[in-house]
């Protein structure tokens, strides 16, 4: 007995020495289930009781999960024979963004730099400028979604794949790779498994042998997160992992296509609101006083019908006129007319593209150096739509070596869907439309472009569209007047608003010129003051029971915008609108454009 005791105690000492020098491992509870790998990898929903259902495909043999460079992706692709068939939806989020559903007309379409390729229903032929068999059924459609051939894809995209074999419980599974960059790989020290997240207690994805190569995808402490060339995404501890190394990868790409017509200098716009035919006569008398002006751009063209036709206000009188003072013409194109016109014509490849040669027979007619976009009625619906306008018009443009601009709001959470980034690769230059901080539909009186809101927006849209070189500041040559009149003493103009402290007011406003703005207050016998929070002169005063408040728009604002353009090193300025400055400005101007 006692002898039992002494070896009973021996190996109870001993047990603990080796807790000691080998750490907790020995009292980890280890889950060894196994996850449902068609749910972990999205090729499941939930139906109305809450049961998992696998998706199923009535084109294809059958589903298969997408293996992205860092995850699986949301939507599943479709295995056909031996072709594999990817959501759009996966590829122009993941991938590039150039590939295009007409869901109306049933066709897919990729542009690049040069060239629309576009494919019908079930067709195996590319056409372009020439037609191409490629021998394979280049989409797929279902439940009116479009799902893409991966030969398609790598046709025009430098990407790497591999199709997994699956069976009945592991799905097939696509790994796509089209990412450069510096990746870190190790190998795994012994055959292990991988789990769903960070922690023995997760289920297990697969076994992952001794010896095999994986990509790090989000390092942890204890756990990293890793992806296997043959598709599997998980957990493995990082004492398991050996070996590390850094490989790099390069995919090629067609940017350098992308080429672009630009000034020999900052440019300096002035739009000029064009109302009536009659209005062209007015351009001597508009630029009689300017200075540094080198690129007009005439309010000419809106978009007309649901065919894509044009009305115009063109004139080549004009166009001759400002050759002749060398400032270049930028006709602007806007779509004002009715939103429900630009959904229409923007979300059909055949009116789309009627559109861009209707736009491209004017710029030829009138000799325009340039075009400039100002479509103010893009919902987040068909935004995609507007950015295979913009595509398919900077074709003809970069043939022709016309100037293409584009017009965007200041950054906001609102416009967020806007792709300043792809609207630069593909346009000459993009502008902010950089005023509007306060409207006609605003609560509180304030600035139309304070220099903290002007800031701000450049500084956003420079870190979206990355280059500031091709982006020009919008400023306003405007302001608004102000009016607050107690709510007892108001007759109902403007908007009422509530205010507990100092009582309701209504408050309306109206947008004035330069020189209107300078007479109200001269004529008020009060002088601007220098209002440091906005930046800009401000001036208020009293008429009857009525409170009148001005952020002037004036030398001093007009010297901090273009002090703003130097300081981003942007691409130049433009003016809304010719004709409701001061002439003394012009002296300001000039001294940033010789």
């Amino acid at each position: 007995m006692k002898r039992n005791l002494k070896v009973m105690l021996l190996v109870a000492v001993m047990t603990f020495t080796i807790v000691l020098t080998s750490g907790c491992d020995l009292f980890i509870k280890t889950n060894d289930g196994k996850v449902d790998l068609k749910w972990y990898m999205g090729l499941t929903y939930e139906d109305n009781s809450g049961n998992d259902i696998e998706y199923k495909t009535s084109v294809g043999s059958r589903v298969i999960a997408v293996a992205l460079e860092h995850e699986y992706s949301k939507d599943y692709a479709i295995m056909k024979d031996v072709d594999a068939y990817i959501n759009i939806n996966t590829i122009k989020e993941n991938i590039d963004k150039r590939f295009y559903w007409d869901k109306k007309e049933k066709k897919l379409l990729f542009t690049d730099a040069k060239t629309v390729y576009t494919v019908g229903e079930g067709e195996t032929v590319i056409h372009s400028d020439t037609d191409e068999n490629v021998g394979y059924t280049v989409f797929l459609t279902e439940n009116n979604k479009c799902y893409v051939n991966i030969k398609f894809v790598e046709k025009f995209i430098d990407l790497k794949y591999t199709v997994t074999k699956g069976d009945e419980k592991t799905p097939v599974i696509i790994n796509l790779k089209y990412k450069s960059g510096e990746k870190t790989v190790f190998k795994t020290d012994s055959d292990i498994e991988m789990r769903t997240k960070g922690d023995y207690q997760n289920l297990i994805v697969t076994e992952i042998p001794e010896d095999t190569e994986v990509t790090l995808i989000e390092k942890g402490k204890n756990w990293n997160k890793v992806k296997t060339d043959s598709g599997f995404i998980g957990y493995i501890p990082v004492k398991e992992l050996v070996d590390e190394k850094t490989k790099k990868t390069e995919y090629k790409n067609d940017d350098a296509e992308y080429t672009h017509v630009t000034l020999d200098k900052k440019v300096s716009l002035a739009w000029n609101q064009v109302y009536n035919q009659n209005a062209n006569n007015n351009l001597d008398d508009l630029l009689k006083n300017t200075k540094g002006i080198n690129v007009i751009s005439p309010t000419w063209f809106s978009l007309m019908d649901k065919r894509g036709n044009l009305s115009t206000l063109a004139d080549l009188n004009y166009v001759e006129k400002a050759h002749k003072k060398n400032i270049q013409v930028w006709a602007l194109f806007n779509d004002f007319t009715d939103k429900k016109l630009t959904k229409t014509v923007l979300t059909s490849t055949e009116l789309r593209q009627r559109f861009v040669r209707n736009i491209m027979y004017y710029v030829d007619s009138f000799d325009l150096d340039g075009i400039n976009i100002d479509f103010e009625y893009i919902s987040k619906d068909i935004a995609d739509d507007y950015m295979q306008f913009l595509r398919e018009l900077s074709i003809e443009c970069r043939k022709t070596g016309t100037i293409l601009s584009i017009d965007n709001y200041a950054p906001s959470e609102w416009s967020g869907y806007f792709d300043r980034e792809q609207q630069l690769k593909l346009a000459d230059y993009i502008m902010i439309m950089n005023y509007d901080e306060h409207t006609s539909g605003s609560e509180k009186a304030g600035s139309v472009s304070s220099m903290t809101y002007a800031e701000k927006s450049i500084k956003d849209t420079i870190k979206e569209a990355k280059d500031a070189s091709r982006i020009i500041n919008g400023m306003p040559f405007y302001t608004r007047v102000w009016k607050e009149t107690p709510q007892d003493d108001g007759d109902g103009t403007g908007t009422l608003i509530e205010d507990a402290v100092n009582g309701n007011y209504y408050l309306s406003t109206e947008a004035v010129n330069m020189e209107t703005a300078e007479k109200a207050y001269k004529e008020a016998g009060v002088k601007p003051v220098f209002d440091k929070t906005t930046g800009q002169n401000f001036v208020t005063y009293s008429k009857g029971k009525s409170t009148y408040s001005i952020w002037l728009e004036d030398e001093t604002s007009v010297k901090a915008r273009l002090e703003l353009m130097n300081k981003y090193k942007m691409g130049g300025v433009a003016y809304w609108a010719l004709g409701q400055e001061k002439d003394s400005i012009w002296k300001v101007i000039s001294k940033y454009f010789k």
